[in-house]
């Protein structure tokens, strides 16, 4: 897989629009949010140019430009409220102009100030934290909606709009919306597993998994692997990708209103919650290729490996049969005989309870069961790598079975529920 370098983002660069009192923040030529500002009460008072970030104040204190006594910063009176970002206009040394907090908060979206560019509090908090010093800053005057550079204002899943982190939601980059992976799928019930040895991001469900790595356009969907416009980038420990991946990747509908800008995501929610997943895997049956069919790859349940059951036992040369009276599942190979009832009471070989649990799963008309039970039960030997995604079975015809009966209090507990 050819791997691209990865995304990080790291260089700010904020844009500032007098004529529509507005504030965007790019990141490496992404824009991730735009904010609401007033500037000066009369146009000049703002000055347009590019200028840079040279002070950076927490809670600064403020002195009235006509004298009198100094403000502390943090008190109610103080206009400058809880953060300043000092710029260089003018040939200023970061004193005079800047982007700040205010105690004014019906200012904002006005023309008020004297010169700075005022901000709500929590919105120049957040700002501050991402704004070293040295970050442009550039200063416009036109009728530019900023928030129009965006695609979309809004996204839904199944008329749900995902609760983002803040200002971090939807990010954009020229014409190409990203969105946060796990925030949009956590509302499906997928399993999102972050690997931090490959970098990699694995999203499952029951019915596909999704592989995918920031900086690399190659996204893997269950076998196939195929390669995408666009790369995954990471920002703030959180993978986002473009908005095309969850129909084209993800098996996703996506749609947008007539004259809305709302992404409407849908998809089927997994009714197990993510706690069975797809896991497909390179099988081998005592030496040879086993391939199975997508729609019969196998399953895993937590740390339990579970194998379509049909396909499995006649590999091995077992014989699997229903006995719809007892409700149970009948597995023979050679002198072994195996019920296994489908309400999870205690599995059955040649009459006698066994303590190993079979942890039988049926999914779509198909029945899967815990691999550890066929290598306890039949003498299975299974070699299964994480890391390869590959599982060698071994069915030795000698093989000696292999299994625990419960003892004698429990045995009687059990059969009590049968």
């Amino acid at each position: 897989m050819l791997a691209f370098p990865q995304v990080a983002l790291t260089e700010p660069r904020v844009l500032i629009n007098k004529g529509t009192n507005q504030l965007a923040l790019f990141e490496n030529g992404y824009l991730l949010d735009v904010f609401p500002v007033a500037t000066g009460r009369q146009p000049q008072f703002t000055p347009e140019g590019d200028w840079r970030v040279v002070v950076k104040l927490v809670y600064p204190a403020w002195r009235h430009p006509d004298g009198g006594p100094l403000i502390p910063g943090g008190v109610p009176e103080n206009p400058l409220g809880p953060r300043w970002l000092g710029i260089n206009a003018l040939g200023t040394s970061g004193s005079n102009y800047g982007v700040h907090g205010n105690n004014a908060p019906y200012s904002i979206g006005t023309y008020a100030s004297s010169g700075c560019v005022r901000m709500y509090n929590d919105d120049i908090v957040w700002l501050y934290e991402r704004i070293p010093v040295g970050t442009e800053v550039e200063i416009v005057n036109n009728d530019q909606d900023l928030a129009a550079l965006k695609k979309y204002d809004h996204v839904t899943v199944n008329d749900i709009e995902p609760e983002f982190p803040p200002h971090l939601g939807l990010i954009q980059a020229g014409k190409v919306a990203y969105l946060p992976v796990r925030q949009i799928v956590s509302y499906l019930g997928y399993r999102v597993i972050w690997d931090d040895s490959a970098d990699t991001l694995l999203v499952s469900s029951i019915e596909r998994e999704v592989l995918i790595k920031p900086g690399s356009r190659f996204v893997t969907v269950n076998t196939k692997t195929y390669e995408a416009g666009d790369a995954p980038f990471l920002l703030d420990d959180m993978t986002y990708v473009p908005d095309y991946y969850f129909k084209n990747f993800f098996g996703f509908e996506n749609s947008i209103g007539e004259g809305s800008r709302t992404l409407a995501l849908r998809a089927p929610v997994d009714p197990n919650g993510g706690r069975v997943v797809k896991y497909n895997l390179a099988i081998q049956f005592n030496g040879k290729p086993f391939n199975l069919p997508e729609s019969l790859s196998t399953l895993k349940d937590g740390q339990n490996l579970l194998v379509p059951l049909r396909p499995f036992c006649a590999a091995a040369g077992a014989t699997v049969g229903w006995n719809d009276e007892m409700k149970t599942v009948e597995i023979k190979l050679k002198d072994k005989q195996v019920s296994i009832p489908v309400n999870g009471s205690p599995s059955r070989v040649n009459g006698v309870v066994v303590e190993t649990p079979a942890n039988i799963f049926i999914h779509n008309g198909t029945s899967y069961l815990n691999l550890s039970f066929l290598d306890s039960v039949f003498g299975f030997s299974s070699e299964l790598s994480e890391q390869t995604r590959t599982l060698k079975i071994s069915t030795a015809k000698n093989a000696q079975v292999v299994f625990r009966l419960l003892p004698s209090a429990q045995l009687s507990l059990r059969m009590t529920g049968l």
